[in-house]
């Protein structure tokens, strides 16, 4: 559980946490409930495919709604896993709300490089993605790429989170997801 938090953070595009100004979130669980009013709005309104053996979970977090995919195998006491939460983008462009979360995510995840990006298209969305290592909590170093798929004014962003040195076999597998991504409303 220790991780989770991290996972929901890294995932989430959470500029509408920090937009304010005049209340500068100090955690990751402020960040998260500063961001949470702004959150869950095309949550349930969607499809993605889980892999063999994965197990499926909906749960919520702080207000939160996340799909939580866990791999079947745990690796140096780290379970790789994918979530998927969405995120009104208010009045911002779709390339502003991915400005605002790379900056989000370099001032608030301890140890952030961002190792590379791009765009993609998944299902003739034009979407983006974000290839990135940072630590969590107790300093365990994590290994994440965020996809940023969006419609109708919404964020779906599909993470998946592994560790480097076993990041090889399971980026394959985190494209194949979210590759399968669809909205269904």
């Amino acid at each position: 559980m220790k991780y989770f938090s991290l996972l929901i953070v890294a995932g989430v595009v959470l500029f509408s946490a920090c937009k304010n100004g005049n209340k500068s979130p100090k955690t990751a669980k402020d960040l998260l409930e500063q961001a949470a009013p702004n959150m869950n709005s095309g949550a349930g309104k969607f499809t993605i495919e889980t892999p063999q053996g994965w197990r499926r979970s909906d749960t919520t977090f702080n207000g939160i709604k996340a799909l939580m995919l866990y791999a079947p195998d745990v690796r140096d006491g780290f379970r790789p896993s994918i979530n998927v939460v969405t995120e009104n983008m208010g009045n911002n462009s779709f390339q502003e709300y991915v400005d605002k979360n790379l900056k989000t995510m370099q001032q608030y995840m301890t140890d952030f490089k961002l190792l590379d990006k791009g765009d993609i298209a998944i299902n003739g969305i034009h979407a983006k993605w974000m290839k990135y290592n940072a630590k969590a909590q107790g300093g365990k170093e994590l290994a994440a790429i965020v996809y940023a798929v969006p419609q109708k004014g919404i964020v779906y962003n599909i993470t998946g989170v592994t560790m480097p040195g076993i990041g090889d076999e399971y980026f394959g597998v985190f494209e194949k997801v979210a590759s399968s991504f669809s909205v269904t409303e």
